[in-house]
């Protein structure tokens, strides 16, 4: 499971991609202590064609959803399970997207640590791409419309067994494509069985080091958190 992540600079998107200015004037400032419920940057295709950067909420609502109640763990959706669970599978179908992320967190269930409580943790861990500043992880989306209020646009990452050096601290891990295979992720135009070739070859050249405990708290920010210790 991938419940932090630390999204990137403004910058560092625009290299890639469109900035859109939608969703009632919302923006996002880079967090460096993500999680779910949060407004995020996703990457879809607008009407014109092109890759453009919006913002939607972490934890996917499906466009059917009739329960006063959100979905509960609705952010991270196991991509082999994604066809056929109800929750994904129009999704993937037809609204697949990216997370552009800087790296991701995980903790590791066989290191335990103490905080800075003194309360016993698991090791956590930030995850990135060597030498690079942006990564962008396969997702999907949807809109859903409230029976009062403004529709809300909603994401959740894919995620696969974990591999490489990220497989030593968990068992899972987010499906990250290469910038060649961004486009046929997107397009509409794209079957399922093509998506899921893509899925194969998701990248595995990440490394990962110990970072603080402090990331446990979600309402702790800043670069401080993603130092190696």
């Amino acid at each position: 499971m991938c419940g932090r992540y630390v999204t990137p600079e403004e910058s560092a998107m625009e290299r890639y991609w469109h900035i859109g200015r939608g969703n009632a004037g919302r923006w996002i400032d880079r967090a460096y202590n993500v999680a779910p419920t949060s407004q995020v940057p996703m990457v879809l295709l607008n009407e014109a064609g092109e890759q453009e950067v919006v913002a939607a909420r972490w934890g996917l609502i499906p466009f059917w959803w009739k329960m006063d109640k959100l979905p509960p763990m609705t952010f991270n959706a196991r991509s082999e399970e994604a066809p056929t669970n109800p929750m994904w599978r129009d999704a993937i179908r037809h609204k697949r997207c990216l997370m552009p992320a800087a790296g991701w967190y995980e903790w590791n269930e066989k290191e335990p640590v103490k905080n800075s409580a003194g309360r016993a943790v698991n090791q956590p861990y930030y995850h990135h791409a060597i030498d690079e500043d942006l990564v962008a992880i396969a997702g999907i989306w949807s809109t859903w419309s409230p029976p009062e209020g403004e529709p809300i646009t909603s994401c959740a990452l894919l995620t696969k067994e974990a591999e490489g050096l990220v497989a030593a601290v968990h068992h899972r891990m987010p499906v990250i494509l290469a910038p060649e295979q961004w486009a046929t992720w997107l397009s509409p135009e794209t079957s399922l069985e093509l998506a899921y070739d893509t899925i194969a070859l998701a990248r595995q050249d990440f490394e990962a080091y110990r970072i603080s405990t402090d990331v446990g708290r979600v309402r702790n920010q800043g670069a401080q958190l993603i130092e190696p210790i």
